[in-house]
Order: structure tokens, then sequence, then C-alpha cells
């Protein structure tokens, strides 16, 4: 399993704006997301998918490009 670069570039933004934990990403509201320096439409579903997959316990398969 090959991992999703592009999930981590979109990770190195989230901890960048202060947010550096699942329970902290978790509760991010689109307020938070759209703060975020040089967000783009799919980091925006990236994140989304990031969340889904905290709340799932599925992180390491989301980092790795696996389904949900």
């Amino acid at each position: 399993m090959a991992v999703n670069q592009k999930a981590i570039k979109v990770l190195n933004k989230i901890f960048e704006a202060g947010f550096t934990d699942e329970k902290e990403i978790s509760a991010m509201t689109m307020d938070d997301i759209l703060s975020m320096q040089g967000i783009t439409v799919a980091d925006i579903t990236i994140i989304n998918d990031l969340q889904k997959s905290i709340k799932a316990n599925k992180v390491i398969s989301f980092l790795g490009g696996g389904a949900e």
C-alpha cells in the first residue's frame, strides 16, 4: 500500500494551522478549514475524508490510500 501523498500534504497544512491531534481535527468546522492558508476544494474533500477516517478509527488505512 503506497502512502497517499496528497493526504500527507493536507495533513501538514492542518498541523501548520494548529490542529495537532485527532480530537482537534475531528472538531474542525468549515470556518476553521476555510481560514487555512492555501486551502483548495480538493483539500477540503481530503479533510472531510480524514475526519470520517478518524471517527471510524481507520487513519492508517486513509493515509495508505485505502478505501473508507
